[in-house]
């Protein structure tokens, strides 16, 4: 048994997103984890900026799971897309994907992708940024 699984052995561990891919890299680590999803309202204030937003709306996704045990760890996560000093929200159809699209090409824009990890008596957030290019 690796030293997390260890550390993990008497933990329930959460993944609050649906994301395909957050659940993959758990897999990755063979640590046991269900999932759950609760409703957010994910709106942050205006004047945030780049991983300010994606810190404050991973928290604000943890914050919601207020009723946890001692041995339950919940994982939440948020990205975006910054490009031109602001956030590049999902688009929802089609036409704002090519229009998106359209907006980043041949030029960088970064990825900023935070993780908020809560149990009952902490949390933790940290972040990560991507420059790509295309």
């Amino acid at each position: 048994m690796h030293r997390l699984q260890e550390r993990l052995a008497e933990k329930k561990l959460v993944l609050a997103s649906g994301s395909p891919r957050r659940q993959e890299l758990l897999k990755g680590l063979d640590i046991p984890y269900t999932i759950e999803l609760r409703e957010v309202n994910e709106v942050y204030p205006d004047d945030l900026k780049a991983h300010d937003i994606t810190d404050f709306l991973a928290c604000l996704k943890a914050y919601v799971f207020d009723d946890l045990d001692e041995n339950t760890i919940v994982i939440t996560a948020d990205t975006i897309v910054w490009l031109a000093g602001q956030a590049l929200m999902k688009p929802n159809d089609r036409a704002a994907a090519i229009a998106m699209l359209t907006q980043m090409s041949g030029k960088c824009h970064e990825v900023y992708t935070s993780v908020c990890i809560k149990s009952h008596n902490k949390n933790r957030v940290f972040y990560e940024k991507t420059e790509v290019c295309f």
